[in-house]
């Protein structure tokens, strides 16, 4: 459940295709147990074993220590304080930076501890006590204790996150022990252990919010993880540094990380052959055949749970009539999109949930039938067609292209679209004050429960206004609702299951299709991997060179 915009230009290698606008947020095709860890049915989990130090071995499966890293990403960041952003760039900074009492598992299917060892659950499913790892220090040198967890959480939770609806569950938070805490439900939770991995349950040191005030973590931070902030280039930038005293023994292997902004995808594809840069994010589909010759480098497809829609305004007449919306649905062709603007990378997307646990298989979507659109359309409110606006990023060349396929096909039903580009901070802020009609977005999610993406994209009280759409199903809220308290995993699967139908029903979005990621790798990058949730764990890698 983020969203950010993306880039890509025309030009190197007849570039055509690559990430759409404003996109969101964790992904499973298994089920997170309420005992802590699938494998464990004693409602512990162990700690992991720490990782030797790299040496200098020459065997080029031995990690080797030093260097930067350059990664090259279309966007800057926005907001560093974890309880605020909502943009992927900024929230796969932060997990570089902070940690999690839990995280998602690097295969995108269960919860592995983090800042806590192990937990336990009562019986009641109320109670879970977190054990933490002792003499884990933040970037300032100070140790984290269970008081900055404390209020970490109960910061997350509160009046100034703009996460707090994701925490509704939680009665409270309390320092039970030396190096523990126990968080309390109000009822049975079973989104409980995803919620505590997502980046806004990032721990933050109490006493520097406390000494240096609430805006200090917007552009600075304070955190646990791996590498720490040295220098914020706004517009260019982000360079990390390796944090010394990490608890993973031995890492990072990298001496830092450099973020570059590169807006353009032709320019980012010549400093990777160039050399200036390591690793180049939203390859265009097109360029991989010819960038898969290129024995320097490795190209990746890596399969991530997202989902690209075109946001739609139901504030706006006429699209509260669900006809319209409908009829919409119908008359563009996403398979023609995926054929000629993704070069055949995807497939249409028939729910707002990306293919992860619970996602409804079932629904057929709305396949391409201009018969079908134009008789919705006669029975709808505006039988003659209308004129509308769509919103899109400039400089993103995908977005183009998908804007030019939907203003022609929606012509056909006499509806006259209007492409209005911004620079994609403005149209970041326009879709979030809603002051658009119809808007390229993309949702991806950031933990393994379908809670998360549920409550941000169609819950009229899920903190986001289903998503700046104003959509709003009393039905689909009364079932999110109900599905966070369910503990029987068949039981919330049929609800989930519901609500995928209902908001189909409902055409909530113009449903576009499902994607993976594209990144271009030189060969002496190792232990690169992108996570299903998008993310990647950069003190993983190393450089052989």
């Amino acid at each position: 459940m983020v969203r950010t915009p993306h880039y890509v230009k025309k030009g190197f290698l007849s570039v055509i295709a690559f990430l759409l606008v404003l996109g969101t947020v964790a992904c499973s095709s298994t089920q997170e147990t309420s005992q802590g860890n699938a494998s464990n049915p004693t409602g512990t989990t162990a700690q992991p074993a720490a990782t030797p130090a790299p040496s200098n071995a020459s065997d080029d499966n031995t990690p080797k220590p030093g260097g930067i890293l350059k990664l090259a990403r279309a966007q800057d960041l926005s907001n560093l304080d974890p309880i605020v952003p909502g943009d992927n760039m900024t929230i796969w900074t932060l997990l570089l930076m902070y940690d999690q009492l839990v995280r998602v598992s690097a295969d995108g299917n269960g919860i592995e501890p983090a800042l806590a060892t192990d937990w336990k659950i009562s019986d009641d499913k109320k109670t879970y006590t977190f054990n933490l790892r002792k003499d884990v220090k933040f970037h300032d040198g100070s140790i984290m204790t269970p008081a900055d967890v404390k209020f970490s959480l109960d910061r997350a939770r509160g009046e100034g996150s703009n996460w707090s609806w994701i925490y509704t569950g939680i009665e409270s938070v309390e320092v039970s022990g030396e190096n523990q805490v126990t968080i309390k439900t109000k009822t049975p939770y079973a989104p409980l252990l995803s919620s505590l991995a997502l980046f806004s349950s990032s721990i933050v040191s109490e006493k520097a919010v406390k000494e240096k005030g609430k805006e200090f973590l917007s552009d600075k931070e304070n955190g646990t993880g791996p590498f720490r902030l040295a220098n914020w280039q706004r517009g260019q930038r982000v360079e990390l540094e390796k944090n010394p005293d990490y608890w993973q023994a031995g890492k990072p292997y990298l001496d830092g990380v450099e973020l570059v902004q590169v807006p353009e995808d032709t320019t980012r594809l010549f400093q990777l052959r160039a050399g200036d840069i390591d690793i180049a994010s939203n390859v265009p589909f097109n360029t991989m055949e010819e960038l898969k010759a290129d024995p320097a480098l490795t190209v990746m497809t890596p399969q991530v749970s997202r989902v690209d829609v075109i946001n739609i305004n139901h504030t706006h007449e006429p699209f509260n009539d669900v006809k319209i919306r409908q009829a919409i649905n119908y008359a563009v062709d996403k398979e023609m999109m995926i054929k000629t603007v993704l070069m055949g990378n995807g497939e249409p997307a028939t729910s707002y949930l990306p293919k992860m646990k619970f996602f409804n298989d079932q629904l057929e979507g709305y396949k391409y039938n201009l018969e079908k659109a134009k008789q919705l359309m006669a029975e709808s409110s505006k039988p003659q067609g209308f004129k509308t606006k769509l919103l899109i990023s400039s400089g993103d060349e995908t977005d183009r292209q998908i804007a030019v396929i939907v203003k022609d096909q929606l012509a056909a039903l006499g509806i006259e679209v209007e492409i209005q580009m911004m620079e994609p901070g403005a149209a970041y802020e326009a879709v979030n004050t809603m002051n658009y009609d119809l808007a390229t977005t993309y949702f991806s999610t950031d933990i393994i429960d379908p809670d998360e993406l549920t409550s941000f994209e169609v819950v009229s009280t899920g903190g986001t206004d289903a998503y700046h759409t104003g959509y709003k199903n009393p039905k689909v809220d009364e079932l999110a609702d109900k599905a966070r308290a369910e503990l029987d995993e068949e039981k919330r699967k049929e609800m989930y299951m519901e609500i995928q139908k209902l908001v189909s029903e409902d055409a909530t979005f113009l449903f576009l299709y499902y994607k993976p990621a594209s990144y271009a790798v030189q060969n002496y990058v190792k232990g690169f991997n992108v996570l299903s949730t998008g993310n990647y764990r950069l003190e993983e890698v190393w450089l052989n060179k």
